[in-house]
């Protein structure tokens, strides 16, 4: 048993019906010839294949555009898939050259000196093989994009924002900074 709602007892009057009986929006020309009629169906789907090539040709640039957009990112992808592994070897190099800038007193100890200066040589080596480069900064202009100034120094005879002395050095990574290099610039 189905309940009748107030909708289903009203009766539907069509919007067409309330137009043809109003004299004032009745259609006063003449109906269309089959020909017409088949010329205006024609025209109407002349102008949708028209929007709907227009939409296509949209949605074949979009594609595109996220194709390129995809090797764009994998190409930077693969260009800097060794960034965690070169930051990661930052940190013991420094250790390593100040470990070497201690003068040995013996001999045994300058030898040890020696064949640790031929390893940190090549690993320095092999990291700018791979792309790596120390941040040149003593005696240049302060750039904060490259270096990370934590004091001033009034110096006679050196301009204002220069390098006057590297604390830390920096390193970059093909075109990126790994760290910039901690300096000290002059007044």
């Amino acid at each position: 048993m189905t309940k009748k709602t107030k909708q289903d007892t009203e009766p539907v009057i069509e919007t067409d019906d309330i137009l043809a009986d109003d004299p004032a929006t009745a259609d006063t020309t003449t109906e269309q010839t089959p020909e017409e009629k088949m010329q205006a169906e024609i025209n109407a789907l002349q102008e949708e294949v028209k929007f709907l090539k227009n939409e296509y040709l949209k949605e074949q640039a979009d594609l595109e555009n996220v194709k390129k957009r995809l090797e764009k990112e994998r190409v930077i992808e693969r260009k800097y898939a060794a960034l965690d592994v070169v930051k990661a070897f930052i940190s013991p190099l420094d250790h390593f050259e100040l470990a070497l800038k201690h003068e040995a007193k013996n001999d045994e100890a300058k030898n040890f000196a020696k064949g640790f200066r031929m390893i940190l040589d090549e690993i320095k080596k092999n990291l700018e093989h791979v792309g790596v480069s120390e941040i040149d900064a003593e005696g240049e202009d302060y750039d904060p994009n490259f270096h990370q100034a934590i004091s001033k120094e009034a110096k006679d005879g050196i301009e204002p924002n220069k390098v006057i002395e590297v604390v830390q050095k920096g390193y970059m990574f093909k075109d990126r900074v790994i760290r910039p290099a901690m300096v000290k610039i002059s007044e």
